[in-house]
Parts: structure tokens; C-alpha cells; sequence
């Protein structure tokens, strides 16, 4: 989420986005793959023939998140990972 600020009083026990064997790395943002990408329908514009009408386009991408964040969903990689 956006602007959104983490105490820093909340302790050592505090587990980020960045400690977690899910998170990845896709172009310029760090993602979550803890769960399958999320899908997504755009509609963009056709080409000739067809110019003027909309076509229905699927993206599939995985959640961005900011790796200093607390991680919901905090799942330790195995060591050497």
C-alpha cells in the first residue's frame, strides 16, 4: 500500500517482504509470489480493420510490495536460498 509507515517500535520479531523466500524480482518492482498472479482485463483499441473498437486484453501479473514491509504472510526460504 502507498504511503503506508510501519512503526519501527514494533520489535525484532518484525518479518519484511524482503526476508521471505516469496518475494521476486520483475522488471523495476519487487512482487509477492506467495500465490498464483493476479489476472486482469484491459480493453484495447484494434488495429485496422477493425480501428475504433475495443478488444479484451488478460494481464497476469504478481502483487508489487515494498520489501521493508511486514509480511502478512512471512515464510522463511530454506537455508542457502
Amino acid at each position: 500500500m502507498a504511503g503506508l509507515v510501519i512503526p519501527a517500535h514494533l520489535g525484532p520479531a518484525r518479518r519484511t517482504c524482503r526476508q521471505c523466500r516469496h518475494h521476486g524480482v520483475e522488471g523495476m518492482d519487487i512482487v509477492c509470489r506467495r500465490f498464483p498472479p493476479q489476472v486482469t482485463v484491459v480493453l484495447v483499441p484494434r488495429g485496422a480493420p477493425r480501428a475504433g473498437q475495443l478488444a479484451p486484453q488478460p494481464f497476469a501479473t504478481f502483487p508489487p510490495v515494498v520489501p521493508e514491509h511486514v509480511c502478512g504472510e512471512f515464510s522463511a526460504g530454506a537455508a542457502g536460498r
